[in-house]
């Protein structure tokens, strides 16, 4: 007899998590090109197989909660206040969402794609998808007719302050020492602010668009 459909699901998002968890910690330990697809697999607990069921590439291990961010930046936007910009919700969550990163997951996260081209490569194909999800969005929302290029200009200009922010977060991770709580909180102060300023940079052409 097969569970219910919502305890299935419930044991994929488990499994999902386990894997993702047994490959982050060995990535972590060892370095992501050192760690092969199969060692996670019997970290975890499940085949080869499984793990390849769950997450397309190797890379995707890494950024196992993409697609759920993508899904929240996009609501963000969707379901954004009556009378607030794009610009608005997206600095918004991208705010919150930094004040709650966790700075153990980033400093991990530096060290691998500062050692693996593959990451980085990985990781510019995933922001460029958020950009087209969210040119999308905004073009279905204002109706945007072929050749009009405003919400593709708008998407890729607010997901370039992301990748921004993140990559220069990650170089100071990289640069201080690792015991310094006193200069990691400065340098999550300092990131706050670089992200508040690149985004007021943004407001002047897009604050009242769409």
């Amino acid at each position: 007899m097969k569970p219910p459909p919502n305890l299935r699901q419930q044991r994929k998002e488990e499994t999902r998590a386990r894997i993702a968890a047994a490959a982050m910690g060995l990535f972590a330990e060892r370095g992501f090109e050192r760690v092969s697809v199969a060692e996670v697999a019997a970290a975890a607990g499940v085949t080869e197989k499984t793990v390849f069921n769950h997450f397309a590439t190797k890379e995707d291990l890494v950024y196992a909660g993409d697609h759920a961010f993508e899904a929240d930046l996009l609501d963000a936007a969707r379901s954004r206040t009556p009378g607030s910009s794009v610009l608005d919700a997206v600095r918004t969550f991208l705010l919150e969402r930094y004040a709650h990163g966790g700075q153990s997951r980033a400093a991990t996260l530096a060290v691998l794609l500062a050692e693996s081209p593959a990451l980085r490569a990985r990781e510019r194909e995933i922001l460029a998808r958020y950009a087209d999800r969210l040119r999308d969005q905004i073009a279905a929302e204002i109706g945007a007719r072929p050749g009009d290029l405003r919400p593709t200009v708008a998407a890729q200009a607010m997901i370039a302050v992301h990748q921004a922010v993140i990559a220069g977060y990650r170089d100071g991770l990289l640069a201080a020492e690792p015991a310094a709580a006193a200069e990691h909180a400065e340098l999550d102060q300092r990131m706050r602010r670089a992200a508040e300023e690149a985004f007021e940079l943004l407001a002047g052409g897009l604050a009242d668009w769409p």
